[in-house]
């Protein structure tokens, strides 16, 4: 992964993370807390960690180019997790899945042109190393962290050109992973560059407060958050919200790899760090 020379705050603390020999409890951790991974193929993946916490999903109604679906409602998370610092990248795709479909060929940049289903296949081949601990993020869990404590509709510092690759600032193309400034919890790209599949089956949302939300056991489409370098600069809101069938492929399509806490002791002793499954 290549690191972008403004960000020595944030280098610091994941050197510091990984180099820790040991972790505290999870229920110590604070969210932006970080840890790297190890990935089939010998790639690696940076995780920042969420702790349990409320927010308010949604939009207010005085929200400026809000849609009628994102419906606020407050949402209560009792578990923390982890999630990709940045989306998952075509060098660590290819890591993994030893193939690369995306338009814009970089290594660097998110891995796009992939449906809700090739997420999942990924996912399949990480949980070879993980024990099953990875996995997309609800719906939820991705708003939480993209807000990371706001409630403004972009997250972060400035304005959205300072955060995000969108129409009007793309040039038509995605653009490597970390290029515009994080949120308060240290991810990147949240807004912007590319969509990103949710594990959610779309379904309206609530208005009464709800508890770990996942969303309807079935559905004809998935959750796709957060908005793209093709998109104006409503669609890249917290709150924005597509649905599209889960076999679809984009080149705005890409996703983020969430993981749940696990007990490395217990993951597979049979496959050696960075080992192809």
């Amino acid at each position: 992964m290549k690191v972008k020379s403004g960000m020595l705050g944030l280098m610091v603390a994941a050197l510091c993370c990984v180099a820790s020999a040991e972790e505290p409890p999870a229920g110590a951790r604070k969210s932006g807390e970080i840890k790297t991974i190890a990935l089939p193929g010998g790639a690696t993946m940076e995780m920042v960690w969420c702790a349990p916490g409320e927010f308010v999903m949604g939009s207010p109604h005085s929200e400026v180019g809000r849609f009628e679906d994102e419906v606020p409602h407050k949402v209560t998370l009792t578990k923390g997790f982890w999630l990709g610092k940045y989306e998952v990248t075509q060098a660590q795709w290819e890591s993994v899945m030893r193939s690369n479909s995306s338009r814009f060929k970089n290594p660097n940049s998110p891995v796009e042109n992939i449906s809700w289903h090739d997420c999942e296949m990924f996912i399949k081949r990480v949980n070879t190393m993980l024990g099953g601990a990875a996995r997309l993020p609800t719906e939820a869990e991705w708003e939480y962290a993209c807000r990371a404590g706001s409630d403004a509709s972009v997250s972060g510092c400035g304005e959205l050109a300072d955060m995000a690759w969108y129409e009007s600032n793309s040039d038509n193309f995605t653009h490597e992973v970390g290029g515009k400034s994080p949120n308060a919890w240290g991810f990147y790209d949240m807004h912007g560059n590319v969509l990103e599949w949710c594990s959610d089956w779309f379904s309206t949302l609530s208005k009464n407060p709800v508890v770990d939300p996942k969303g309807p056991l079935s559905g004809s489409f998935k959750v796709l958050k957060g908005g793209c370098w093709f998109f104006y600069k409503r669609d890249c809101r917290c709150a924005y919200r597509l649905k599209r069938e889960p076999n679809l492929r984009n080149c705005i399509y890409g996703f983020r790899m969430a993981c749940s806490e696990y007990d490395s002791s217990t993951t597979p002793k049979n496959i050696r760090l960075g080992q192809r499954p």
